[in-house]
């Protein structure tokens, strides 16, 4: 099938374009071990682990770096290690699960926010202000949890907002930002270096996570970027990085791959036709000539529909938000023609707001992207006739409207 659905969005993985630079990194290192013999504190911190670290520290200009196996146990470990007794974590109501599992492992209170409104961030951390006079005169920290893209309604942190804030209420300079850059790593900044980077805020954020499983084509793995101090509490104090047994060569070479391909020109071209694909999708689902009917009739609804042309590059998560009960059935039409999608549902999502979930791709070939968006109308319109009793070619044709400001 057309994959319309993996995180995969520079295509390194299904192109082949990892596996031979997974292969040119191993022929640097014929002699590599396949396994790990150890656990990061014993044996396990090879030198070529070391400079792999080294390497991701340079590329995102962070202090150093701190390998993982998966974003998963290292989100798990900064938000169940970091925060002390006493300390606030103040999070954005659509962060991922894993630090949500980190928070509950946590000894530090916690308060959400409404998802990247910096007036509900500003409510809450004066309402902290005023209940606990540790924070307001900068004896506890707060620690503020976001993400760069966000997964499922595709949009991104107000960043600059939030900084501004944050340094208004909370002066004595406690609050700490920590950010998630699994889904803009690779994709944009220099090089691919990520969202925190292409403003130049690394200074601002001083814990950052990036993944290497989702524009870098390669496994689950992750890195925290932090000071030295962050990274040697973390290595001696988070458990799952303590007891298990640490990455060896082979995924880590994928690793190092992924990067390499990132600062090279075909990385630079990847990203360019990434965001090529995804301007071109919106420009042709938003302006077909039954997309208003659509969204009048409640069939489809776009979140990003009024913002996505607004900033300097775009998300390659797109979300097509049903009426109730549907996602399922314009999945299976977009799955009948070749197209792999994704339907998302309740608890993932609020349960009125399920969804197709679409990911652009950096080879997803301009025929493939007009297709999927006419299957998608076509659906659409088959939604509204339904709903109306009235065949779908009266529908296509406008006459319905014919009193709206959505006519044709």
């Amino acid at each position: 099938m057309v994959d319309f659905g993996s995180n995969d969005t520079l295509s390194l993985a299904s192109s082949g374009a990892l596996r031979q630079a997974f292969l040119d990194e191993l022929a640097q290192h014929p002699d590599f071990e396949i396994g790990s013999r150890s656990s990061r504190i014993l044996e396990g911190t090879t030198q070529y682990l070391l400079d792999l670290e080294k390497h991701m520290a340079q590329f995102h200009r962070a202090e150093s770096a701190l390998f993982f196996p998966s974003g998963y146990e290292a989100n798990v470990a900064i938000w169940s290690t970091i925060p002390q007794p006493g300390d606030v974590v103040v999070y954005d109501e659509y962060i991922h699960a894993s630090i949500h599992d980190g928070m509950r492992q946590g000894r530090a209170m916690t308060r959400m926010f409404s998802h990247n409104s910096c007036a509900s961030l500003r409510e809450c951390l004066l309402n902290i202000c005023q209940t606990d006079p540790t924070v307001a005169n900068g004896e506890q920290r707060v620690f503020i949890a976001l993400e760069s893209f966000y997964s499922m309604d595709a949009d991104m942190a107000p960043v600059h907002e939030m900084l501004k804030l944050t340094k208004e209420i909370l002066p004595h300079g406690n609050a700490i930002f920590s950010i998630d850059e699994a889904h803009s790593n690779g994709v944009v900044g220099e090089n691919g270096s990520g969202y925190i980077c292409h403003y130049g805020l690394e200074n601002e954020f001083p814990i950052r996570l990036h993944t290497c499983g989702k524009g870098l084509g390669s496994t689950g793995a992750a890195v925290v970027l932090a000071n030295p101090a962050i990274r040697s509490y973390l290595i001696n104090y988070a458990r799952g990085l303590i007891f298990s047994t640490a990455p060896a060569f082979p995924s880590l070479a994928a690793v190092k791959g992924g990067y390499n391909i990132l600062a090279s020109k075909e990385g630079k071209e990847r990203r360019t036709r990434l965001q090529n694909n995804i301007r071109h999708f919106y420009e042709k689902l938003t302006c077909h000539s039954k997309w208003a009917k659509c969204v009048f009739g409640g069939i489809l609804s776009l979140p990003t529909e009024k913002t996505w042309d607004t900033g300097p590059y775009l998300v390659p998560i797109i979300p097509l938000i049903t009426d109730l009960g549907q996602a399922a059935s314009l999945a299976q039409k977009l799955q009948d023609a070749g197209y792999h999608v994704n339907p998302v549902f309740f608890p993932i999502v609020p349960r009125e707001k399920e969804r197709v979930r679409l990911v652009m791709h950096a080879d997803n070939t301009t025929a493939q992207i007009d297709e999927i968006v006419d299957l998608i109308m076509d659906w659409s319109m088959e939604r509204l006739a339904g709903q109306l009793g009235k065949p779908a070619s009266l529908v296509c044709g406008g006459d319905i409207y014919q009193n709206t400001p959505f006519s044709d």
